[in-house]
């Protein structure tokens, strides 16, 4: 049996849980931004639960039916969320699809994800269950891809996970890609809040970061110096 051990909501600095929640609905928001003429709908649109954990729950899992209505209920669910109702009865449900190997679906699911994966202990042991997928997705040729599940997977609060979390994100702070670099330098807060031990490894990575070439990058490895590390000056 193994047993995991969350880290104590209440331990974290006030206001932390709320500003990360925050970050993750600018994140989701960003649906609207791309959303389709057709589907300004699914903001109105009344979904019976049962008919979205149908759609979710498609057989057709690669193909174009399947695909489709996982689309559609991907979307509705991330409409609900940017119009500030809670989804996240349908975690078990989106979860899952992580496994889809249609981009768009893997797209919406993650950002998904990434607002409801610490909602609870529940869900963190759900998004726990899709490591495999999270770290496969994290070598995608995609670059969206790549830096959504490390957003996801560091936004996993449990420490018998941070080892895999910290390689996870050393491993994208070297990405060839400057948007995942970015997110790499955004996360090592996350980690540094949930076990300050690894404050030397989290450091040498920001070391990294902050002399990136990348506007970008060095913007995000600056608001981490901050946190992490405001004194060491001669970084």
């Amino acid at each position: 049996i193994i047993q995991f051990y969350y880290y104590p909501k209440n331990t974290f600095p006030p206001g932390i849980m709320s500003i990360t929640r925050k970050n993750s609905m600018k994140m989701v928001s960003g649906f609207i931004n791309n959303i389709g003429a057709g589907d300004s709908k699914f903001f109105d649109e009344e979904a019976n639960p049962d008919k979205i954990k149908k759609l979710l729950d498609n057989a057709s899992i690669n193909k174009q039916s399947g695909i489709n209505e996982r689309l559609r209920a991907l979307k509705w669910l991330l409409a609900q969320t940017t119009s500030g109702k809670d989804v996240s009865q349908f975690f078990p449900d989106v979860v899952k699809n992580v496994i889809v190997k249609d981009v768009e679906v893997k797209k919406f699911v993650y950002m998904y994800l990434s607002y409801y994966a610490d909602q609870d202990d529940t869900t963190r042991e759900l998004a726990l269950l899709s490591i495999n997928s999270f770290q496969r997705d994290m070598s995608s040729p995609n670059m969206l891809l790549r830096s959504l599940a490390l957003r996801v997977m560091c936004s996993i609060r449990i420490r018998d996970i941070i080892q895999l979390q910290m390689l996870a994100v050393s491993t994208c702070a070297r990405d060839s890609s400057p948007y995942v670099r970015k997110t790499a330098a955004y996360a090592l807060p996350k980690l540094y809040r949930l076990d300050p031990e690894q404050k030397p490894q989290l450091v040498e990575i920001l070391s990294k970061l902050i002399g990136d070439k990348s506007i970008l990058v060095f913007g995000s490895a600056l608001a981490s110096f901050n946190e992490i590390c405001p004194n060491q000056l001669g970084m």
